[in-house]
């Protein structure tokens, strides 16, 4: 039969074993994460469309979608929305949406996602115009100032913006501000060739009354 001290240790360490399981099951707001194209309908951001993240804590705004550069071509704000949102799941699912980085494609300069911190593009998300300065834009278009945590690591000259310290370090919004948000009229669809976008001058500000940074 088991002695006191033998019961003890085996209590003793089934607590340890399950503190430790319970330590690396904790959710972050990576976790069960959807990314969506939804449209503001309140604030001074009202009818803008906006890329926004659905976590376990509510919705965190990404990018508001306010230009009209490519609309001669068809890349409406609507449409970029759309599509960049549905590359954002599609690199989220596949595993490669760790970090946002820069690079070139067919000679321009291109936002996209890399599965680790240092390393290539895996999945463009949208183009930029020619000459456009990428690795600011990654930094203005995440509005990294304003975050306490620091996401934003240097690579040889390239950005990497982890995308999990980003999420941990935004505040998601009330649900009643986006619509889609919460539910399930939110947008994601299949990915189709990167939209283009343009980049911000000067420096773009965070809207007042809601997240995200204008595109």
């Amino acid at each position: 039969m088991m002695n006191t001290r033998s019961l003890a240790s085996f209590f003793t360490t089934a607590a340890l074993t399950l503190t430790t399981v319970a330590a690396f099951q904790s959710p972050s707001k990576a976790d069960n994460t959807t990314f969506h194209c939804g449209v503001w309908v309140t604030g001074p951001n009202a009818g803008v469309p906006v890329t926004f993240a659905q976590t376990p804590i509510g919705a965190i705004p990404i990018i508001n979608w306010v230009s009209h550069q490519f609309s001669d071509s068809g890349y409406t704000p609507e449409r970029r929305c759309q599509e960049v949102s549905g590359r954002f799941q599609s690199a989220y699912n596949q595993g490669t949406l760790n970090y946002i980085t820069t690079g070139y494609k067919n000679g321009q300069p291109v936002v996209c996602t890399s599965s680790n911190n240092g390393g290539p593009c895996s999945m463009v998300l949208f183009t930029l115009k020619p000459g456009s300065d990428a690795s600011r834009t990654v930094q203005q278009l995440f509005d990294i100032r304003n975050l306490a945590a620091g996401p934003l690591n240097e690579s040889e000259g390239k950005v990497y913006l982890d995308m999990n310290a980003f999420l941990e370090g935004s505040s998601p919004v009330d649900a009643s501000q986006i619509q889609g948000a919460g539910g399930s009229n939110a947008s994601s669809p299949t990915p189709s060739p990167a939209p283009g976008a343009t980049s911000p001058s000067p420096m773009p500000q965070p809207s007042s009354g809601g997240g995200g940074t204008a595109w």
